[in-house]
């Protein structure tokens, strides 16, 4: 006879049974947690990815269609006698004339607007390079065939003297071939200046005294006197003289209104070394 089993012994096989039964149960209600209605699945997903993908295709197919006919009347305009530039205008100009603008630009009535827009950067090299008292040129198409050069000019900020002809001197430094019989407006005269080195010297001088002291100095001759070939001469406004150094004027020009209350009458100022003035009438 087969012995008894001791109290509070299982059988194995009967412990597996019991487990897989419980893995039944649990793989059973978690099968009817996903299938239960409202709950998202991917039969229920496919029709909102096709949507999606059917907006996308539309949006995309909408946009080339928005580019392609866009860029068939850009062509079509450009190729078409309506591109050809109808009106040709200048603005900015305040010495230069207008239609030298216009003569160095190169550009004519029925050249095509693409073309020039293409060839701006040529264009604005050309007319800078013609008239080199123009600082900027922008070209604009105005109402589909017409076009404006926008220009600004460098200012002139003065008039080198040689022999007795009148040459305007730019902001930039440069010098132009225009011969003039006499300078015009308020920027001063310079004289006496053959040597480049000592001209730029002379602008800088300029460019450094106070706004109230440049509207004052008529002419600004380079003497060279004394053994000194920094010295130079400036002619007032007012009829005074200031006799200095073209290397430290700059900082001894601003006592030019305190001195000249202290004269009596029109004079000299010699601030060359020290600082003293003269009055013509004691000198004669």
């Amino acid at each position: 006879m087969k012995k008894e089993q001791k109290s509070g012994a299982h059988d194995p096989l009967q412990l597996l049974n019991i487990w897989r039964s419980y893995q039944l149960k649990r793989w059973k209600k978690e099968r009817r947690k996903r299938l239960k209605p409202g709950r998202p699945t991917i039969s229920n997903q496919l029709p909102q990815f096709k949507e999606q993908r059917s907006a996308k295709t539309k949006w995309r197919l909408a946009v080339l269609l928005v580019v392609f006919t866009v860029g068939t009347v850009i062509s079509l305009y450009f190729m078409s006698p309506s591109s050809d530039i109808q009106q040709l205008a200048v603005s900015g100009t305040k010495s230069v004339p207008d239609q030298q603008v216009i003569n160095a630009s190169q550009i004519s009535l029925g050249d095509n607007v693409l073309w020039q827009l293409m060839h701006q950067k040529e264009t604005k090299q050309r007319i800078q390079t013609k008239l080199p008292k123009i600082k900027q040129v922008n070209i604009k198409v105005v109402q589909y065939n017409q076009i404006n050069l926008s220009v600004s000019e460098y200012q002139t900020v003065g008039y080198l003297v040689r022999e007795k002809q009148y040459y305007p001197i730019l902001e930039n430094g440069q010098i132009l071939k225009t011969k003039m019989t006499q300078s015009l407006g308020s920027s001063p005269v310079y004289s006496g200046f053959k040597n480049d080195k000592y001209l730029k010297q002379g602008l800088k001088l300029y460019r450094e005294f106070p706004k109230s002291i440049q509207s004052a100095v008529s002419e600004i001759r380079l003497t060279a006197g004394n053994n000194n070939p920094y010295q130079i001469h400036l002619y007032m406004n007012d009829g005074n003289e200031v006799i200095g150094d073209l290397r430290t004027l700059a900082t001894k020009i601003k006592y030019y209104p305190v001195l000249v209350k202290q004269m009596k009458g029109k004079g000299q100022l010699d601030l060359e070394v020290g600082a003293y003035s003269k009055s013509f009438e004691t000198s004669k």
